[in-house]
């Protein structure tokens, strides 16, 4: 029996075009809601980012940042900024190649090298761009996250010493989230479970980045949007329809949860 079900944002609860949650998919939450099943949130975004993309719906917790800063309620179960050594390693190789960043801290954030790749934010993710600093102001801030424009294409050539010492995660083919050593929406999601006192094989997830790939390899039932990667499609427990086609309400009446 599904007692909690863990939500990514971007290209799975909210459209890229519409950038929120269709009304459909919205009335679906509701009714979940009142057959006792709890509702997380599992993002990239950091805190005010995605507690504006999802609007006003009361969900249970999230996790942000890619697994580093979780929370339910005014509760904070995970708290994992970039150690300070990992991050003047990060800096120096942005120091080196000059491409842009954006950096995550527990509220705000930051960007750094500007150039027109950040156009992207507004442009497909409804975030304005951050303010901009010069990079090595960032040596001085707690950052949980790196978003990191590069293609595939560069990350593959750079091989294993792309970003050493911390993990390398892709949901956008024209950047990555870098997160510190150990990170991930799985290790967000078994916090949540143990505040909660709910066991895995109670859970459902849904994305459609290879970011998300982790945590749809954890949970009970892992679900793939029809938008998804064919990597992530190829992994998942089941693909259910895109997220401009309500696919989250698909996934649910194919399982019979509504």
């Amino acid at each position: 029996m599904i007692k909690a079900i863990f939500f990514d944002i971007d290209g799975t609860l909210v459209s890229f075009k519409a950038h929120r949650i269709s009304p459909a998919v919205l009335d679906g939450l509701y009714r979940l809601r009142e057959k006792g099943i709890k509702l997380f949130i599992a993002t990239g975004r950091q805190r005010e980012a995605a507690e504006g993309a999802v609007g006003v719906f009361p969900f249970d917790g999230y996790i942000t940042v890619s697994g580093q800063f979780c929370f339910a309620g005014d509760t904070v179960l995970r708290d994992n900024p970039i150690p300070p050594d990992r991050a003047a390693q990060l800096i120096g190789l942005l120091e080196r190649t000059g491409s842009p960043c954006v950096f995550l801290e527990g509220m705000e954030s930051r960007a750094v090298n500007p150039d027109a790749r950040l156009e992207l934010f507004p442009e497909q993710l409804n975030i304005p761009i951050p303010p901009v600093v010069p990079l090595r102001e960032m040596l001085e801030r707690k950052f949980y996250q790196a978003v990191a424009f590069c293609t595939r294409e560069e990350q593959q050539a750079a091989g294993e010493d792309f970003f050493p010492g911390l993990d390398v995660l892709r949901w956008h083919p024209a950047f990555v989230d870098i997160v510190a050593p150990g990170g991930g929406k799985d290790l967000g999601m078994d916090v949540i479970l143990d505040h909660f006192g709910i066991d895995l094989s109670e859970t459902m997830a849904f994305g459609d980045g290879e970011n998300d790939l982790p945590m749809l390899r954890h949970a009970g039932i892992g679900v793939a949007m029809g938008n998804a990667e064919q990597m992530v499609k190829d992994e998942a427990g089941y693909v259910t329809g895109s997220v401009d086609e309500d696919g989250i309400l698909t996934a649910l009446e194919h399982f019979g949860l509504l």
